[in-house]
C-alpha cells in the first residue's frame, strides 16, 4: 500500500484579474453634526473599508467641513449602508452622482 503527500491547495475562486471599483459620491453637510455620537460615526465613516481616498477626505472634513459639504466617496456595495447610517444619526446628505465610475 502506497501512500502519497500530495496534497495541493486550491482556493475555491481565483480572480484572473482584479475586479473594477464602483462607487457613489455623497454630499454631507457637516453643520448638522454637532453631537458626540455623529461626530464619531463620520470619523468611523474614514476607515479605508468605506471610503475611497480616507485621508483626503478626512483634511477635506478638518479644514473645509466647517463652512461647507464635503463629498464622500463611497465604495462599492457600502451605498445602503451609508445612507441607513446617516439617517440613524440625522446627519444631512445627498446623492450627488448616480453614475457608476471605474476606477
Amino acid at each position: 500500500m502506497k501512500i502519497t503527500n500530495n496534497i495541493t491547495y486550491k482556493p475555491l475562486y481565483q480572480p484572473s484579474k482584479k475586479q473594477p471599483n464602483f462607487k457613489s459620491d455623497y454630499q454631507v453637510d457637516l453643520s448638522t453634526a454637532y453631537t458626540r455620537s455623529q461626530v464619531l460615526t463620520l470619523g468611523m465613516m474614514m476607515n479605508n473599508f468605506w471610503v475611497n481616498n480616507a485621508r483626503y477626505t478626512f483634511q477635506e472634513m478638518r479644514y473645509n467641513g466647517v463652512y461647507g459639504p464635503v463629498i464622500f466617496h463611497v465604495k462599492d456595495a457600502r451605498d445602503y449602508f451609508f445612507e441607513q447610517i446617516m439617517k440613524n444619526q440625522n446627519i444631512s446628505f445627498k446623492k450627488v452622482d448616480t453614475n457608476v465610475k471605474y476606477y
